[in-house]
């Protein structure tokens, strides 16, 4: 690979979340020999009313903005400077100035040469003609256009930016089979990279172990469980009703609350245990049998990538879901999508009447191959051959 350097957009926090997606292939890319700047996310918007814990998200950004910029396991990482009110013109060109000062000093000490831009989220166009390089990269990990319909978010400035990167980048990378479907239509290069799965759950056994974790001790089966951020695509209608109209089946959430469930949480079937470290999802979720991606019907869920559905296959669980392409197509027979109440029950039952080890076995081996590694060296090849077309 020619290309030595790249500057990545992420978008996601370095300090702050999970070691997601971009996080893992940068991690990689610089293991490979390339000079990495990770640029943690300089947002699409600004936390509006209704914003699930506002005070909170802003606490951890000034967290990541103390660092500034540091070294961290052979990565540069910047938080930059920046105010997030992107739709406001004269706030947005001061940004684009402020910013660019900032790659453009952490560029030049950690010596790097003009290589990949990398925009992992929309208004990373703005950065695009200020910052050099030779090739630039667009990651669609999510429907942006439809950020502002879940999140509550003002300020944002999106579907001009998207069109932008989708039209002039050289290859757009997308987390889904919907995503890479639809996109397209207005990209000359499309390529569907899956997010990896965390090893945790590929290196664990698909039997229950005999002691049962203690945040699972006094609840009955069939246990219907979930794991990840609670926030506001969790559907909270759905589970109300599914839990009431079964009042046999136990529905355990684990994961931070950022909306209120505590109409849920009032009835005895519902449980939500708290926050798990990954390390520990594994041994908590192997007792459930069956595991349900419990998003709203919307277009962001529908073209997503939930990371979980992988997670919940590398557990050997039957998935039960809203529509959502990527369960539906990306293993088939094995995503199983409901509309209604009555659908969702109805599939639940069939998920817990034809699963079986053997079936668990099969859907770890489905997943076996789709290790952080080998989507890092997917991603390590597509940038590769950008050097080499005309």
């Amino acid at each position: 690979m020619h290309t030595d350097s790249i500057v990545c957009f992420a978008g996601n926090d370095w300090w702050v979340h999970n070691p997601l997606t971009e996080k893992q292939w940068m991690r990689y890319l610089a293991r490979h020999g390339m000079t990495v700047l990770f640029v943690n996310s300089i947002g699409v918007g600004f936390p509006g009313k209704g914003s699930p814990y506002v005070l909170r998200r802003l606490l951890r950004k000034l967290r990541s903005l103390s660092y500034w910029l540091r070294r961290d396991e052979d990565v540069w990482v910047l938080t930059p400077l920046l105010l997030p009110l992107w739709s406001v013109g004269f706030v947005r060109r001061m940004n684009v100035v402020l910013i660019t000062m900032q790659i453009r000093y952490a560029m030049k000490r950690a010596g790097m040469t003009p290589g990949i831009f990398w925009a992992g989220l929309p208004t990373a166009a703005l950065l695009r003609r200020r910052i050099p390089h030779r090739h630039c990269v667009y990651y669609v990990q999510d429907d942006y256009p439809s950020y502002a319909t879940f999140d509550n978010q003002v300020f944002m400035r999106l579907h001009d930016d998207h069109a932008e990167l989708l039209r002039e980048a050289d290859v757009v990378i997308c987390a889904s089979i919907g995503l890479a479907e639809r996109e397209a239509q207005y990209s000359r290069r499309v390529e569907y990279v899956p997010q990896g799965i965390n090893p945790v759950f590929l290196n664990h056994g698909l039997t229950a172990e005999s002691s049962v974790p203690l945040a699972l001790q006094d609840i009955p089966h069939p246990i219907i469980g979930y794991w990840g951020s609670l926030e506001s695509l969790h559907d909270r209608d759905l589970v109300l009703a599914l839990a009431k109209r079964h009042p046999g089946w136990s529905f355990v959430f684990f994961g931070r609350k950022m909306t209120d469930v505590s109409e849920l949480e009032a009835l005895p079937n519902v449980h939500y245990p708290g926050f798990l470290p990954i390390e520990d999802i594994p041994r908590h979720g192997v007792h459930f049998d069956v595991g349900l991606i419990s998003f709203k019907q919307t277009d962001f869920t529908y073209y997503g990538a939930p990371i979980k559905f992988r997670e919940y296959l590398a557990l050997g669980l039957p998935v039960v879901a809203p529509p959502i392409v990527e369960v539906e197509r990306a293993f088939e027979g094995e995503g199983l999508t409901a509309r209604t109440v009555e659908e969702f029950t109805a599939r639940i039952r069939e998920a817990m009447e034809t699963d079986n080890p053997e079936r668990r076995q099969r859907r770890r081996n489905l997943v076996a191959g789709q290790t952080w590694d080998a989507s890092s060296e997917h991603v390590r090849t597509l940038l590769a051959s950008l050097e080499e077309s005309p």
